[in-house]
């Protein structure tokens, strides 16, 4: 877990410090913007996106593909599950297994 935050992180830093003192045209004037500029609001939007997938995550209860069995992932590894259409990777809670798992629809009617 803490391997894919490194890397994220260090992605991010990288790709943000790319752009530090860049030279925005507006108008007929230059301007030379500052790194911090650009690295804060990126930093906290980043992070409002991590925490706001975490919440919705979280919210959605999900089948294990092994056992059966229903649970709610934990905020910290629904951050960063890798997933595909709907299905995400966690550690089922009850087996132990980890693998894609899918999220409990209801088909109530009205």
């Amino acid at each position: 877990m803490m391997k894919k935050l490194f890397i994220a992180s260090a992605l991010c830093s990288v790709f943000m410090f790319c752009f530090t003192s860049c030279q925005v045209n507006w108008f007929d004037k230059q301007y030379t913007v500052p790194w911090w500029v650009i690295v804060i609001p990126s930093v906290i939007i980043m992070t409002c996106s991590l925490l706001l997938a975490g919440k919705h995550i979280t919210s959605k209860e999900y089948v294990c593909s092994e056992c059966g069995e229903r649970f709610y992932p934990k905020f910290l590894p629904a951050m960063f599950s890798v997933h595909l259409n709907d299905a995400r990777v966690f550690k089922c809670p009850h087996c132990g297994k980890k693998g894609f798992c899918n999220p409990v629809r209801d088909h109530t009617q009205s």
